[in-house]
């Protein structure tokens, strides 16, 4: 029962309906965006205008709310889109003044953005792409029509001047930002997320669908009413009657039977754990996912997964944050606004995504323990003997050179305020025994 032709319609229907489905398209995105980015210009400690004028405008319009979305709803079909509303007073299919092929700002535009709205590809049509091979944009779409749900009503501009309210909208391409996730071949339309896993969600409904049907027949058992060979046939108001009671009982409050020469005996339920079952299509999932399966079973389980899964799962997220996120969305995004206008240009920018490998309380206080234990163990032992403290320390604590210089430094500190203490005990006895002579 596999469908053999994927198409968007039926993408965004596994999305909406199934819940491990979501969990497929929203993975990836809503670990990628667990902690926001900074958009910094240098290294400087104030902020320049640059970097006040995205802060400013991020609190206002919610950028990474925005882009989080187009994200996750990108990955329901081969590509989505953000479009970005301007004050710029013309029609959302005609260009964008001051925008280059590059999709750069040539003018002084100084246009103030008003909102934004994610579509997934159920929502999109590429109407146009560029045809010019000499264009740096070519094979890319110049022109998106775009349904509006939720029955908003636009009005449309035609070229005989007539005005028509219309939920689908021609946009042209200055006006958004084309977001594709798992790009092979083209650079317009990436592999749906759940491609590769259809056929897996589709063994999956069997399964929790069976299970549920099979529980609902199994648990009302079925009846065999054995005739007594020996009685009468019933005549056919007789039959009619036990119809009635049977019926009574099995749709109604009804629980007995009157019954004269026939007993009633009850089919076993063949009732079966699911379990096992479904665990081996969630491990599919997971290893197709490339994720650590406690991690793509959500909060509670990911806090049980090993310090290699996590390990391997953060070196995942960081190289999409870096090598996906951060050059075909969030720059777009930013250098796009730059163009309008809205933003001040920057000399130059970095999109520096927070350290996923930054230890937590509890994981600083677990070293901690650890470490203080194999010290004590040092110095008990008297392992010095054979390995001085500095390289212990070097080699087998892992500490920094200035570290080492220091904790160098207090111990022969306190060896000095030792031996001292110790020098003047000694010279208070002598006075002591010298006095007392």
């Amino acid at each position: 029962g596999y469908p053999k032709e994927l198409t968007t319609q039926q993408y965004k229907l596994m999305y909406d309906r199934e819940g491990i489905a979501t969990r497929i398209v929203s993975l990836y995105p809503e670990e990628s965006w667990a902690e926001d980015p900074q958009i910094v210009e240098n290294e400087e400690p104030d902020n320049t205008e640059f970097e006040d004028a995205w802060d400013e405008l991020e609190r206002k319009y919610n950028l990474y709310s925005y882009m989080m979305r187009v994200d996750e709803l990108s990955g329901i079909g081969r590509y989505g889109i953000l479009l970005i509303g301007i004050d710029d007073g013309k029609p959302l299919d005609q260009p964008v003044d001051g925008i280059n092929d590059l999709g750069e700002g040539t003018g002084n535009n100084q246009y103030q953005l008003l909102y934004l709205r994610p579509f997934d590809e159920s929502c999109v049509n590429v109407k146009s792409t560029e045809k010019d091979i000499t264009n740096p944009r070519y094979g890319k779409p110049t022109m998106y029509s775009i349904t509006f749900e939720g029955g908003t009503s636009l009005k449309s501009i035609f070229e005989d001047g007539s005005i028509k309210a219309s939920n689908e909208v021609a946009v042209h391409w200055t006006r958004v930002i084309h977001v594709a996730d798992n790009r092979k071949n083209s650079e317009v339309y990436g592999v749906p997320r759940m491609q590769t896993l259809f056929n897996r969600l589709y063994d999956l409904r069997k399964i929790t669908g069976g299970s549920a049907e099979m529980f609902w027949k199994g648990g009302f058992p079925g009846y065999a009413f054995e005739m007594d060979p020996n009685a009468k046939a019933p005549t056919d108001d007789e039959s009619t009657a036990l119809t009635e009671q049977i019926t009574a009982y099995a749709n109604g409050l009804q629980r007995y039977l009157r019954l004269q020469g026939i007993t009633v005996n009850s089919l076993e339920p063949q009732v079966a754990d699911p379990m096992s079952h479904v665990e081996i299509q969630l491990e599919i999932i997971a290893i197709a996912l490339g994720v650590p399966k406690r991690i793509f079973m959500g909060s509670e389980q990911a806090k049980l997964a090993s310090s290699k899964d996590s390990e391997n799962w953060n070196k995942r997220i960081k190289r999409r944050q870096n090598k996906y996120l951060t050059p075909y969305l969030v720059r777009p995004v930013i250098d796009r606004l730059i163009a309008y206008g809205t933003l001040p240009e920057p000399e130059k920018y970095d999109v520096i995504w927070p350290d996923l490998d930054t230890p937590s309380e509890k994981d600083k206080a677990e070293v901690m323990k650890i470490q203080v234990e194999a010290f004590s163990k040092y110095m008990a032992g008297s392992v010095d003997m054979l390995i001085p403290p500095e390289i212990f320390l070097k080699m087998f604590a892992g500490l920094e050179p200035d570290q080492i210089d220091e904790i160098t430094k207090q111990m022969k500190d306190l060896q000095d305020e030792f031996n001292d203490q110790q020098q003047e005990e000694l010279d208070q006895v002598d006075e002591e025994e010298n006095g007392n002579e």
